[in-house]
């Protein structure tokens, strides 16, 4: 691995602050971007977007079968009472998917890219991976990036999305968190430069959700507006777990087409862990999935290790590594330490000299578009891991 890492002594900062992203530069997070570039063969790069589409595809199948399947359904973690829109959205709105972010193992250094879980509803990374990525590079004289159509990708989709409906008034929702409100005014810009009419961003409880007339919204003091469309930077599994009421008015207002929202309830099918374990069943010895299975017993050998993941865990909590199949290796405690888990295989990374582990992402928008990179060292990558710039050798 040492041999393709290149020092990148020139950071963004000045970009950063210009650009409103000097979060990710400065104060706790001075040292997230990592002091080096990666740089990928270019038959890695063509596999890990080759793995994005193929694996979405494979995943949508999987979800569809598992909506047909009541008991397959509870074990996802989807409560029963969320299926009647579930259904809906995948009778219509299929084709109203914006972004999903693949992680992968493997990979690099010879290492087939295997299939981690797909952040499919609120991923991160955007901003990152669009706008300071593509900055490191031209800063330290890197002539040739690695495939990231991110931006041109979103915008793609943003127009395709937008065309369905006359003077496209959408809203850019997040609850606060300043990495997400970073991330929902990405997401604002591209709907812009796509040519949506009316664009605001708004924290959750600056919105209203009415039923009986739509989404409403004060972009200035004075005007109301009501939007069609909502992209939301808040889960859909946290809105059935936790905020019942909000999936109620939501499910009402979506269905009677008050409202379409981005990404569309059915992707909270293919965040949860456990699809895994049931894309697996349904094809066993696949070359991009991981074994992965409700009851470690069920792995072909548990020996060979394993991770244990809550079915819609984040950013590393309440993971658990066992390398050998008997023993907790690793483990981090979290939010999530009451849902139910799923057990995935262990699988290879490549790490460099000083042990970091590298993990490679793709981007769908929803064709794979672009690629991206973190490393950290230790088992569980969280959210300490550094962001790696990707080059092409």
């Amino acid at each position: 691995m040492d041999r393709r890492l290149i020092d990148a002594p020139q950071r963004p900062e000045r970009y950063a602050r210009k650009q409103g992203l000097d979060y990710f530069t400065t104060g706790e997070n001075h040292d997230y971007l990592a002091d080096e570039i990666l740089l990928l063969e270019p038959r890695e790069a063509d596999a890990a977007l080759a793995a994005g589409d193929t694996a979405y595809s494979l995943l949508r199948d999987t979800a569809r079968r598992c909506l047909a399947d009541p008991a397959r359904l509870a074990r996802l973690g989807t409560p029963a009472w969320c299926r009647p829109l579930l259904e809906w959205s995948v009778e219509n709105a299929w084709d109203d998917f914006l972004f999903g972010r693949f992680d992968l193992a493997g990979g690099l250094e010879g290492l087939p890219p295997r299939i981690l879980e797909f952040n499919a509803d609120t991923c991160s990374l955007l901003a990152e991976t669009g706008l300071l990525q593509p900055e490191v590079l031209r800063q330290n004289g890197v002539k040739k990036a690695a495939p990231n159509n991110l931006i041109a990708g979103l915008e793609a989709r943003l127009r395709e999305i937008g065309a369905v409906r006359k003077g496209t008034h959408g809203l850019f929702a997040h609850l606060g968190y300043p990495e997400d409100e970073l991330t929902v005014g990405f997401l604002a810009d591209r709907a812009r430069a796509a040519g949506w009419k009316q664009v605001h961003t708004a924290s959750l409880p600056e919105v209203t959700f009415d039923p009986d007339g739509g989404l409403v919204a004060d972009p200035r003091p004075g005007k109301t507006v009501r939007y069609y469309y909502l992209t939301k930077f808040f889960p859909w599994d946290w809105i059935a777990h936790e905020e019942s009421a909000l999936w109620e008015m939501l499910e009402e207002m979506i269905t009677e087409q008050y409202v379409r929202v981005l990404n569309p309830a059915w992707t909270m099918l293919l965040q949860s862990k456990a699809l895994l374990a049931f894309a697996w069943q349904d094809h066993p010895g696949h070359p991009l999935l991981l074994p992965t299975a409700f009851d470690p017993a069920d792995l072909p050998d548990p020996r060979r290790g394993y991770v244990r993941k809550p079915v819609f865990g984040r950013n590393g909590e309440n993971l658990m590594v066992s390398l050998d199949g008997r023993r907790s290796d690793a483990a981090r405690s979290g939010d999530y330490g009451e849902q139910p888990v799923v057990y995935q295989e262990l699988a290879p990374f490549a790490t460099d000299g000083g042990k970091l582990r590298y993990q490679l992402s793709t981007f769908v928008t929803p064709r794979a578009s672009a690629l991206c990179c973190r490393r950290q060292d230790g088992l569980i990558l969280d959210d300490d891991a550094e962001f790696v710039s990707l080059g092409i050798r």
